[in-house]
């Protein structure tokens, strides 16, 4: 029998690549035969803890048209996908986003909770059924842990993200510091690399009868790139807004090691609602907000906002 695929949206994070490897461990160690398959390109955080800790990379696919069954980890929405998974094919989807489209996979059972990270509802399938863990996969889902929830400092992390935490620290046995290290690792933006991150992390949602694109950088250094990029970064997201057709874009700056986000738009209508549902006020193109917010946070406030007017 074909094994079944676990894979994640286009070019995964290091939620979305930890979850992949670790939920296909957990699943061939319980009888069940899986492939690890990443579509794309993971991004440059999560290659950095998978070459740190010589850990092999999941394999490199095209797409879901070779396998019969796929499980989605750290994904449920169609439009990370690509076009590249076919909607019923998926008979799995585990993930953490208040909103999904986990209806939009006819024959998936889904498992969305909201946690801090995907990573975390891995981890407590080999915690509760008292499965063995390799170390590559506890470094691997805790590394996301970390980057997910800021260190724990983000919004949006819980209980649930701690015990996992300091469960899989057992077998990882990271050095307390090494949450720097690695979001100093993704922390490098020089050149085109900025553009890269932009293009590259960006995810859009539609919205009523809008359509909305979100940039994500998660960083240390966010105020000093804005002070210094910020033109740049603006006539980035034209761009990307021109060629796609959004109705509103805009970049979240998400500071982790002073804590707070600096929003980043050129657009007015992007100002404007920004402004109201999140009560900040743009000085140029840019505004500041104490304490973080991430996007998946976000996309509720908007999507009530927006389908309230």
């Amino acid at each position: 029998m074909k094994p079944i695929l676990v894979t994640c949206y286009v070019d995964p994070d290091l939620d979305g690549t930890a979850g992949v490897v670790a939920y296909s461990e957990y699943l061939n160690k319980t009888g069940v035969g899986a492939l690890a398959g990443v579509i794309g390109i993971p991004h440059d955080e999560a290659k950095y803890v998978l070459d740190r800790f010589n850990i092999k990379y999941p394999n490199s696919i095209f797409g879901g048209d070779d396998f019969d069954k796929i499980i989605l980890v750290d994904c449920s929405d169609l439009n990370g996908l690509n076009g590249k998974v076919e909607p019923e094919k998926v008979v799995e989807i585990i993930d953490h986003r208040k909103i999904h489209e986990a209806h939009k996979f006819p024959n998936a059972k889904a498992q969305i909770e909201l946690v801090g990270a995907a990573a975390t509802l891995v981890a407590e399938k080999f915690m509760q059924d008292n499965v063995e863990i390799s170390k590559e996969s506890a470094i691997l889902l805790l590394s996301a842990i970390i980057s997910s929830t800021s260190n724990f400092k983000g919004s949006v992390s819980t209980d649930r993200d701690q015990k996992a935490a300091v469960w899989l620290n057992k077998i990882a046995d990271l050095d307390p510091g090494y949450w720097r290290d690695l979001f100093l690792a993704k922390s490098d933006l020089d050149g085109k690399k900025l553009f890269e991150r932009i293009e590259g992390d960006l995810a859009w949602f539609d919205i009523g009868d809008k359509k909305i694109g979100i940039a994500q950088i998660e960083m240390i250094g966010a105020q000093d790139l804005i002070d210094k990029r910020v033109v740049e970064i603006v006539n980035i997201l034209q761009y990307i807004k021109n060629n796609k057709k959004f109705d509103y874009i805009f970049l979240n700056a998400v500071e982790l090691e002073q804590v707070y986000n600096i929003f980043v738009t050129g657009d007015i209508d992007s100002k404007t609602l920004l402004e109201k549902v999140l009560g900040i006020e743009f000085v140029g193109n840019a505004a500041k907000r104490s304490n973080l917010i991430m996007r998946k946070q976000l996309v509720p406030l908007l999507k009530e906002e927006l389908e309230e007017n």
